[in-house]
């Protein structure tokens, strides 16, 4: 299903930041293929072996905030995660219309808080590239409540500390087991990016959905002009 997004009830527009604001490919291209490359030329261990060891280690922990935590994948490969990040730190872009978006939300006078999964200092890394905070209010990382966004009790400790009133929000994001999450949460408008990496087709998982910005940025400025 397509999205239309009611702008006459919504006063916080939270938007996750890795397949939603930024182009999934960067992380897509580490995970999979890069981190693999440099722990088999360190080692000699064979890429296919590290991959399989990865993949195995990750699907102990999907849900849970060690998936997302570079220091524990730092001491699983044994090598600095951050330091072999910025390696491929030319692969770093905002996905199409994010500023455009983001521009039009500062203008609407709505709350925008970026609202992720990422570490700190992989937050730091990417906005270093793309400086998008200067466009929202607030960035808020999972780590600092010590659960993911697939957890309640970091959407019912994100809704008290920044006073955010889930009846009038609107949240995007890529993952459809966060979306699911903050649907049960209560966020009245909540939708799926189906576009967030940009060398892979877009895709559906989720029943409500966007592929770009551009889809709502028409009826975001309608209610400015």
């Amino acid at each position: 299903m397509t999205f239309n997004v009611d702008w006459s009830t919504v006063d916080n527009v939270l938007l996750d930041m890795d397949g939603t604001l930024l182009d999934l490919h960067f992380d897509a291209t580490f995970w999979l293929t890069s981190i693999h490359a440099t722990v088999s030329a360190n080692t000699g261990e064979s890429e296919q072996s590290i991959r399989e060891r990865f993949l195995s280690e990750l699907a102990k922990h999907e849900g849970s905030l060690t998936w997302y935590c570079t220091d524990y994948w730092t001491k699983f490969f044994k090598c600095n995660v951050i330091d072999e990040k910025k390696k491929l730190k030319h692969l770093i872009r905002s996905r199409p219309h994010t500023i455009e978006f983001l521009e039009a939300l500062k203008a609407s006078d709505r709350r925008a808080l970026i609202v992720t999964n990422a570490h700190r200092d992989v937050i730091k890394l990417k906005l270093d590239i793309v400086p998008i905070e200067l466009l929202v209010d607030s960035i808020v990382s999972s780590h600092d409540f010590g659960v993911p966004k697939e957890d309640q009790s970091f959407w019912s400790q994100f809704f008290e500390s920044h006073k955010i009133n889930p009846n009038r929000s609107l949240f995007l994001d890529d993952s459809p087991a966060v979306l699911e999450a903050a649907s049960e949460a209560g966020i009245a408008q909540v939708a799926e990016i189906r576009h967030p990496n940009l060398s892979e087709p877009p895709r559906a998982l989720w029943r409500h959905g966007i592929e770009d910005f551009d889809a709502i940025i028409p009826s975001l400025r309608a209610i400015i002009e």
